[in-house]
């Protein structure tokens, strides 16, 4: 028997079109629910479970991997967390977490954390 993990987050119905890529193949797709970690694609023949994938919606690309897969559609778990509002404005922003002693010291700190730098922040 298999068991599943139960979804941590809200599922927002949607209907956005997207190109769904695996390797060089593309096909269209229509996104029919998201949550920040993952997707409902309606695809006409969708791919087998574990396939990566790549969802290009507008200029974003969102990458994933097919968890399971129905008749004509299938379920993508995200690779990075989205903001779904954001998918739904047209924007599809993949959603940066920052930690949050960078957080709390101001912008430059932030910005530290979107970028990467690891060095260490100095006060005087």
């Amino acid at each position: 028997m298999i068991f599943h993990r139960q979804r941590g987050d809200e599922r927002t119905r949607i209907a956005v079109e997207a190109r769904m890529c695996i390797g060089e193949f593309e096909c269209e797709a229509m996104l029919l629910n998201a949550s920040s970690h993952g997707v409902l694609a309606a695809v006409a023949k969708p791919p087998v479970r574990g396939t990566r994938v790549r969802l290009v919606v507008g200029e974003m690309e969102l990458v994933g991997q097919v968890r399971w897969r129905g008749k004509d559609c299938c379920g993508i778990a995200l690779r990075n967390p989205i903001s779904v509002s954001d998918l739904l404005d047209g924007h599809a922003v993949p959603v940066a977490f920052i930690p949050e002693p960078r957080a709390l010291r101001g912008l430059s700190g932030m910005l530290r954390a979107l970028v990467g730098e690891r060095r260490a922040v100095r006060f005087n």
